[in-house]
C-alpha cells in the first residue's frame, strides 16, 4: 500500500512538471513590430515545451504554433503519432532539422516562453 501511495505521488509530481511549462488552451496571436524588427507568435490548442526550453515537446491534437521573427519562420503541429512536425524557413528557403534548424527551434521556443501568456513558464 505504501508503494502505491509513493507511485501516485510521483505520477502527480511528474504531471505538474510537464504542465508547468506550456502555453495555450485557445487561439492566441502576439504581434510586435518595432525598431525594424517583426515578431508574430500564433498558437492554437495547448503547447508543451521540453524541460530545457529548447523544443516543443507536445501539441494538443488539432493545435499548432506559427512563429515568425523577421525573415525566419517556424510552423509546428501535432503529427498524429505523439510527436511534433516542424517546418522551418529562412526567407523562402526551407531549413533542415539539423543542428542549425535545432538551434533556430531553441531560439524560437525561448522567445515563445518569454512572450507567452503563462508567467509561470520557466525553463525546468
Amino acid at each position: 500500500m505504501k508503494k502505491l501511495r509513493i507511485a501516485i505521488v510521483i505520477m502527480a509530481l511528474a504531471n505538474l512538471v510537464v504542465a508547468a511549462c506550456h502555453i495555450g488552451g485557445k487561439h492566441t496571436t502576439i504581434v510586435e513590430n518595432s525598431n525594424n524588427s517583426y515578431l508574430k507568435i500564433e498558437y492554437a490548442g495547448t503547447v508543451y515545451f521540453n524541460g530545457d526550453g529548447t523544443a516543443i515537446q507536445d501539441i494538443s491534437p488539432g493545435g499548432y504554433v506559427k512563429y515568425h521573427y523577421n525573415d525566419k519562420k517556424l510552423e509546428a503541429k501535432n503529427n498524429g503519432h505523439g510527436g511534433v512536425k516542424y517546418e522551418l524557413y529562412d526567407g523562402d528557403q526551407q531549413l533542415n532539422l539539423d543542428s542549425n534548424g535545432k538551434r533556430f527551434i531553441a531560439e524560437a521556443v525561448k522567445m515563445m516562453m518569454k512572450k507567452g501568456h503563462n508567467p509561470n513558464c520557466k525553463q525546468l
